[in-house]
């Protein structure tokens, strides 16, 4: 069963902590409301962060606990967050959104420091 959405971004964990969220993204709505988690996996393609973390390496994880429409598009919100370091974490689809599961990103969400995003809702997850 799908668990995560994951999402191929350029941005840093900065701004995406900064921001509360990841986005804008076009979604399925019907998966992504059944995911409770995002990972974000680097995109070193065109302009963007410069932080040292490798192209389609995966860098955090969120617990989800909303997703707000932005014009045809979604922002998945976090109240949680940890951090990552999976290597190719990305295929190689040319869709920067794709729907997963935790066990094929090797990913225990109980081994993690979960840390609260300030000022957030809080999460679901």
């Amino acid at each position: 069963m799908e668990s995560v959405i994951k999402v191929l971004t350029g941005k840093s964990l900065e701004t995406i902590l900064s921001e509360g969220g990841s986005g804008p993204w076009k979604l399925n709505q019907d998966r992504a409301s059944a995911c409770p988690y995002v990972v974000a996996v680097r995109n070193l393609n065109g302009a963007g962060d410069q932080s040292g973390v490798g192209h389609r390496t995966a860098f955090m994880i969120g617990k989800i606990s909303e997703i707000l429409e932005s014009g045809d598009r979604h922002v998945i919100m976090f109240g949680e967050y940890a951090t990552l370091a999976i290597p190719n974490a990305w295929e190689g689809s040319r869709n920067p959104v794709a729907y997963t599961n935790l066990e094929k990103l090797k990913i225990d969400p109980t081994t993690l420091d979960w840390r609260k995003l300030p000022g957030s809702r809080g999460s679901t997850a």
